[in-house]
């Protein structure tokens, strides 16, 4: 069955609500009538605020002029002048020639930001990728011309053998891409406050003291001493002229004789000055914080830990979207970082962040300066 719906009575309106309306309604009626003041504390607040309003001037900040600097005895009426930042960059590469683009392939490359890593390799396919531009190589055997086609424009072209014309080719991409584009130039593999390793020196024991040490008075050998007459703390001989404490066993390192330098072999550590290894939940606690901050240098462990336990660090870090990767020569680290692109890096490094201009630099395109980036806000 269906349910039989009930006109439900109609509340009055609050107190509140029937006041605001009226004072509306006198508004409206004072306003027709012209000149008549405003009655209520609505009407008052809105004078108020008005008033307010047209008594605020927008804050300009002007250079000061010499005039005015000789004239002014007190400087504390006057507004502080706050210059623009300079953006950090290199200076304007000269080297590069002008490709002399169309106006139409130079606005479609401004998107575009190289990306120079391993010295001077240009990585054109990361490039073009992060700027959203489809970078398509295209080789004729007919024409024995090879083209680079950006967005189905042709940028440049070189004719040969396909691996004679690919690389000239590219070496004029390349050099289209650093006279109208930036260029961010990586001059360290890594930038780190934190180095990670996976043991740590124990806290050194401490030595006991001498009376700690001595025999006590329920040994043997002690007592026959006090009963030939000897006194505890005094020095051994009829004339007391012995010494007091006993001779220092050291062993020796090799066949040499007394008396040669370097003769004396180090003490092994002992089991308790050995160092202490850490957990690995330790790090992975710690690669939390890392990506829980916004801290843009990079964490390198050390090549203490094991295969195993580096693969295990790369897989939680990259399950927080972190970016792990190996570096070294010889005896690889780990080395994980956050992952920036290359629009990131460059503002980065043009704002002067120290992490980032300590691994990179920008290079601003050959053409010059663009006008909006000469002077950060």
């Amino acid at each position: 069955m269906v349910g039989i719906k009930k006109n439900k009575p109609k509340l009055p309106a609050p107190k509140i609500k029937q006041k605001k309306a009226l004072n509306k309604w006198k508004e409206e009626k004072s306003s027709k009538l012209g000149g008549a003041k405003k009655t209520g504390k609505a009407g008052k607040a809105s004078d108020e605020k008005a008033i307010k309003k047209s008594d605020r001037k927008p804050i300009v900040f002007v250079s000061p002029k010499a005039d005015t600097a000789a004239n002014s005895v007190d400087g504390a009426d006057e507004m502080e002048v706050t210059l623009p930042k300079q953006p950090v960059l290199e200076p304007v590469p000269t080297d590069i020639p002008d490709p002399q683009l169309d106006k139409r392939k130079i606005k479609l490359l401004e998107p575009l930001i190289g990306y120079i890593y391993n010295g001077d390799q240009l990585s054109l396919k990361q490039s073009f990728e992060q700027a959203g531009l489809l970078l398509t190589p295209d080789y004729d055997e007919q024409t024995r011309v090879f083209r680079f086609l950006v967005n189905t424009k042709e940028m440049c072209r070189a004719e040969g053998e396909k691996n004679e014309a690919h690389s000239k080719a590219r070496e004029k991409l390349v050099q289209i891409v650093r006279y109208y584009c930036y260029t961010v130039k990586r001059v360290k593999e890594y930038h780190t406050r934190r180095k990670i390793f996976y043991t740590r020196p124990s806290k050194a024991p401490a030595q006991e003291p001498l009376s700690q040490k001595k025999i006590s008075e329920e040994n043997v050998g002690f007592q026959l001493m006090q009963k030939q007459g000897w006194n505890p703390g005094s020095s051994l001989g009829v004339s007391t002229e012995g010494i007091l404490e006993p001779i220092a066993v050291q062993k020796r390192k090799g066949k040499r004789g007394l008396g040669t330098e370097d003769a004396v072999q180090p003490d092994k550590a002992t089991p308790a000055e050995e160092k202490v290894k850490i957990p690995l939940e330790a790090f992975y606690l710690m690669l939390k914080q890392y990506a829980g901050v916004n801290a843009l240098y990079d964490i390198v462990f050390s090549s203490q830990f094991s295969k195993h336990q580096v693969a295990k660090l790369k897989n939680f870090a990259t399950s927080l979207r972190l970016f792990p990767q190996m570096i070294g020569n010889n005896k690889k680290k780990l080395v994980v970082s956050r992952p920036l692109t290359i629009k990131q890096i460059k503002e980065g490094v043009m704002k002067g962040h120290s992490d980032l201009c300590a691994k990179y630099v920008v290079i601003p395109p050959g053409a010059g300066i663009p006008e909006k980036d000469r002077v950060l806000a």
